[in-house]
């Protein structure tokens, strides 16, 4: 038996996650969460579903909008999704991929993870607070 956590894309495909897997079932596009009615003044722009998850649990969510782009090839598809937002914030890894994307997109507010990815620095948090002597 195989399982994988699933999210849903704008196009109906959805990324798949598990240990030892990393796939969609397709089409492959950007996956937008709406936090508010209407066009929200801010736009989170995340690399991948579970940077998404990983701000949400470290507290960076912000009250607008969610894009995930499920990978940076969709950067192109991503801006007609970003048009009219007063403010998008950028949430990307920290690695060579993420700053292809800083480069492409120098006027965006880019704020990057101490570690790899933010899922990474979401377990360096907790194994640190899970360390910490009390006494």
């Amino acid at each position: 038996k195989y399982f994988a956590v699933g999210f849903s894309n704008v196009s109906g495909g959805y990324e798949l996650r598990n240990r030892l897997f990393k796939g969609c079932i397709p089409p492959k596009d950007v996956s937008l969460i709406k936090r508010k009615d209407g066009q929200a003044e801010s736009c989170s722009l995340y690399e991948g579903f579970m940077d998404f998850l990983s701000a949400v649990t470290l507290g960076m969510a912000e009250d607008g909008d969610s894009l995930v782009l499920n990978s940076v090839a969709n950067v192109d598809r991503s801006f007609r999704y970003l048009d009219g937002y007063e403010r998008i914030r950028c949430y990307l890894d920290n690695d060579e991929a993420g700053q292809k994307c800083r480069d492409r997109n120098p006027e965006l507010d880019v704020i990057v993870p101490v570690c790899k990815d933010w899922n990474d620095d979401l377990q360096q948090r907790t194994s640190l607070k899970e360390n910490v002597d009390f006494q």
